[in-house]
């Protein structure tokens, strides 16, 4: 109760109000304290961004597909130290990291569609099922963590996301960074919930495989891979 009456204390103190232009929302601030209404719209726009399948969450059901429910959240971690450190470098010089990341995107893309080639011919060539023992899960398991985080690094829709959606929250008469943290954050926590759900049914579905039919979903996930990786590399540079 006192933390809570403190937290509202903290939204009733003076604050300067200022209207964004970009996003047409109306955010007050003090020091790092959002509005409520915007910090609302925030955290509404970051769910339905997250929600919808794209090369992240392509990359981890089929993970999850293949490996299990371990694998899939280790690549989930994977992806949220690539979230993080997302985040960290916007906090840091937002304007400057943003032109840096434009200047590099082509390579970067290029890289990341390779990346996603290659796990997933990894497992469109594999002749074996999907069913794979602890010892082989266990030393891949940083394997798994590396590879959620450079498909993070690779996907155009968390460029996006944190390079001109979230700016825009940001009130540039108060220092950036804490601002940036908590929008992270809450990012953070979105993408956590529903990729979580979506690991959750993958692995649950891969329990119903057997035989050749696991076989043939380790391709699909495999192939599923491949094309995320076409799709990625004839982007149009942003």
């Amino acid at each position: 109760m006192v933390a809570w009456r403190r937290c509202r204390s903290m939204w009733n103190v003076t604050r300067r109000s200022m209207s964004n232009p970009i996003s047409g929302c109306s955010i007050s601030f003090d020091l790092a304290v959002f509005d409520l209404a915007s910090l609302t719209t925030f955290i509404i726009a970051a769910f339905v961004v997250v929600i919808v399948p794209g090369i992240t969450v392509s990359a981890i059901v089929s993970t999850a597909l293949a490996r299990g429910f371990k694998a899939g959240m280790l690549m989930e971690l994977g992806a949220q130290v690539g979230r993080l450190s997302m985040v960290i470098l916007v906090a840091i010089a937002l304007e400057a990291v943003t032109a840096a990341v434009n200047a590099s995107f082509f390579w970067i893309k290029l890289g990341g569609a390779a990346y996603l080639a290659w796990v997933g011919w990894g497992y469109l060539s594999s002749r074996s099922s999907i069913s794979v023992d602890k010892s082989h899960t266990e030393r891949t398991a940083w394997r798994q963590v590396v590879s959620g985080f450079f498909v993070l690094w690779s996907n155009p829709k968390a460029f996006l996301f944190f390079g001109a959606f979230l700016p825009q929250f940001v009130n540039p008469m108060h220092p950036a960074w804490p601002q940036v943290l908590v929008l992270g954050l809450i990012e953070m926590g979105a993408a956590l919930i529903t990729d979580t759900g979506y690991i959750v049914i993958a692995s649950r579905a891969r329990h119903l495989l057997t035989g050749q039919l696991a076989l043939q979903v380790n391709r699909a996930a495999g192939a599923i891979l491949i094309g995320a990786a076409l799709w990625l590399a004839l982007q149009h540079q942003a």
